[in-house]
């Protein structure tokens, strides 16, 4: 049986869904369309997608014109389904109109059935995560002790608004709420010395930091509408989060919790584990070595976010390693400043692609936990809590910093990528895409 005109459609456009709500790019997704739809036998194949439409048209051998659209409703990651889609587009182009129909749309529901993780190890890995993420932004072992055991909570509010369908915007106005409350209280009975590190460490697993970085890509790309949409999307995750925060601590502070709080004097304020950075350890005086510790702060940061990203094993494995290698180049470059950020995203944008065309896998499933360390999600989130609680002048620092760092590491991955493409740096064949 033959590849009809709607075969052909439905087979193109949920091809490419799949990979749109699962946190791929839409350069990726257009070419993936494209793709599939010239190797079961368009004349010529033309789309257009945003962050939320994907637009499809192609001519058959009579030059007839079809064209189709889909509205893209569900978005969230899942790293493995990115890889199955592009490894089935590989497939179809070797075999082209060898395949039947029936046959793709079989594959295509495996892949969209396809297994995630169990409940139980998303989330310990989250906690996990953010247990590393303290320690990298220089946390005692009590904030990251805290970050572990909101971390946990955060993700379990995060798979329940996931099942309830909850929107974007009143999941993150909900979550800023959470854990602000929970980061105050763990404040007030003496857990932690101050909020800032495990509040921050919390939200990474929410902070637009990689929507920020994906839309200046899309921007430098020249996806100009999907680069903007992607821009004020992140915005708007950040200002949830950020209005949560403040409001929860304004009803915390209008019924005096923090006095009741405070009062049932659980612990002393003085308690704490001890700072368990790379001072504690006496490695204040050798870079090298201060970076090698925040390396492996960074791997597992990347490592177990993969996780709740559902990479699969082996791909968190390499996930990991291009975080760690990542984080020890900007520690090792000051840390700091646009040339840290560049010099990091470059790194883990190059591990990515010769890893990726090695492995034959899209390089953005080790490019995304890779970048996890870098990305300037805190920064983002600071700058939208300074403006909601009136500090405009703060709030335009952080800001400008938080773009300026963003814009670094998307100038980074940018070189690397068209370096590959453009000028065949690594002298492997390109289908990591």
């Amino acid at each position: 049986m033959g590849i009809t005109c709607e075969d052909m459609i439905d087979i193109a456009i949920r091809a490419g869904a799949i990979v749109l709500e699962n946190g791929g790019e839409t350069y990726r997704t257009e070419a993936i369309v494209n793709k599939i739809a010239a190797a079961l036998g368009a004349k010529t194949a033309s789309s257009f997608v945003t962050p939320t439409v994907i637009q499809f048209s192609y001519t058959d051998d009579n030059d007839h014109y079809h064209s189709a659209i889909r509205r893209i409703k569900k978005r969230g990651v899942n790293l493995d389904k990115i890889a199955l889609i592009d490894e089935l587009t590989r497939r179809i182009e070797k075999k082209k109109k060898t395949y039947e129909p029936r046959v793709i749309e079989s594959l295509l529901s495996r892949i969209e059935n396809s297994p995630v993780y169990k409940k139980p190890l998303v989330l310990v890995a989250a906690a996990l995560s953010s247990f590393c993420f303290a320690f990298m932004f220089g946390g005692t072992l009590a904030e990251a002790s805290a970050a572990f055991v909101i971390g946990f909570l955060l993700r379990l509010f995060l798979l329940y608004s996931q099942r309830r369908q909850f929107g974007s915007f009143s999941t993150s106005l909900l979550s800023g709420a959470i854990t602000s409350v929970l980061t105050e209280i763990a404040f007030l009975l003496g857990f932690i010395p101050a909020t800032e590190i495990t509040l921050i460490s919390v939200l990474m697993q929410v902070v637009p930091g990689l929507a920020i970085v994906n839309a200046i890509r899309d921007l430098i790309e020249g996806d100009l509408v999907s680069g903007a949409a992607r821009l004020l999307d992140a915005f708007m995750v950040a200002a949830g989060l950020s209005v949560g925060a403040v409001f929860a601590l304004y009803l915390f502070d209008l019924f005096n919790v923090a006095t009741a709080v405070s009062a049932l004097g659980v612990v002393t304020s003085g308690f704490g584990l001890g700072a368990v950075s790379e001072n504690s350890f006496g490695l204040a005086g050798s870079l090298l070595l201060s970076a090698l510790l925040a390396a492996v702060w960074g791997c597992g940061a990347a490592g177990f976010s993969s996780v709740y990203l559902h990479a699969k094993p082996l791909d968190i494995v390499i996930g990991a390693f291009c975080g760690a290698v990542g984080w020890f180049m900007f520690k090792i470059t000051g840390g700091d400043g646009a040339s840290s950020y560049l010099a990091g995203a470059f790194t883990v944008a190059v591990l990515s692609e010769v890893l990726g065309a090695s492995l034959k896998t899209p390089a953005t499933v080790f490019l995304l936990p890779g970048l996890l360390p870098l990305v300037p999600g805190g920064g983002m989130f600071l700058t939208m809590r300074s403006a909601v609680n009136g500090f405009m002048a703060e709030s335009l620092n952080y800001g400008y910093t938080t773009l300026f760092a963003a814009g670094s590491i998307a100038l980074g991955i940018a070189l690397a990528s068209s370096g590959r493409r453009l000028l065949g740096l690594f002298g492997i064949k390109n289908v990591s895409g």
